[in-house]
């Protein structure tokens, strides 16, 4: 994919180096002069010294033969505008809004005319605040949040002293607004599972779960050994 990145900050770079070990082609559009030059020496991609809601900058970037665009300054009415710009003079550009302050994003998300020009908003701060507090009431597991659908993407270690290693899927009585998708061995082999796959004595469990079982699905995953 070819994207563009417009803003230069800590979000900005993470990204722009992730897709880039990813094997995608990234061009950052960067204001401020100093941050550019310092960037276009850590990323591999084009970096250009401008403003992405001028559209002659985005022009410059090849906005045309962008396959996606994201918008992660920190001044959300510019992330709006710039979206708005560059689904002008490209429809098919998968846009990225980034939003840092959460009213904002309830209110571009409920203003029908403004929906059609980006395909994703996302809000790191408050991905963050809501990444804490989960960590905080259920504490002890890695996870991706799916703040929209009220689920996560939990991951369970397995030892020796877990109740559930050594028992078939369809045995372990999850409740039913989660599922195991995705098995790891003590090697690191994945295992797609199905109710008759065998844990393994050491290993991983991947469980999507909603928020409203992850308290249940934690005591039965990582309960000690069944006396």
């Amino acid at each position: 994919m070819y994207v563009i990145i417009m803003g230069a900050g800590r979000v900005g770079y993470l990204v722009a180096k992730m897709l880039e070990e990813d094997g995608h082609d990234v061009t950052i559009i960067e204001m401020n002069r100093e941050r550019a030059k310092e960037l276009s020496m850590q990323i591999n991609g084009l970096v250009i010294e401008g403003d992405a809601t001028d559209p002659k900058t985005l022009e410059e970037a090849n906005i045309k033969q962008a396959d996606a665009f994201a918008a992660l300054t920190g001044k959300d009415d510019a992330n709006l505008l710039a979206c708005i710009l560059a689904k002008n003079l490209n429809p098919n550009v998968k846009t990225s809004l980034r939003i840092s302050n959460p009213k904002n994003r309830r209110i571009f998300e409920e203003v029908k005319d403004l929906k059609k020009y980006f395909d994703f908003v996302i809000s790191p701060e408050e991905i963050a605040a809501e990444y804490i507090s989960r960590n905080i009431v259920t504490p002890g597991f890695d996870r991706v949040l799916f703040p929209k659908e009220g689920a996560e993407i939990v991951r369970f270690n397995i030892d020796e002293n877990s109740r559930i290693a050594g028992k078939l899927v369809k045995e372990l009585n999850l409740p039913k607004d989660a599922l195991i998708i995705a098995v790891y061995d003590e090697k690191g082999n994945l295992i797609i599972p199905s109710g008759d796959t065998k844990l393994p004595e050491r290993g991983q469990v991947i469980v999507f779960a909603k928020n409203s079982v992850l308290k249940e699905v934690k005591e039965l995953l990582e309960g000690g050994s069944e006396p």
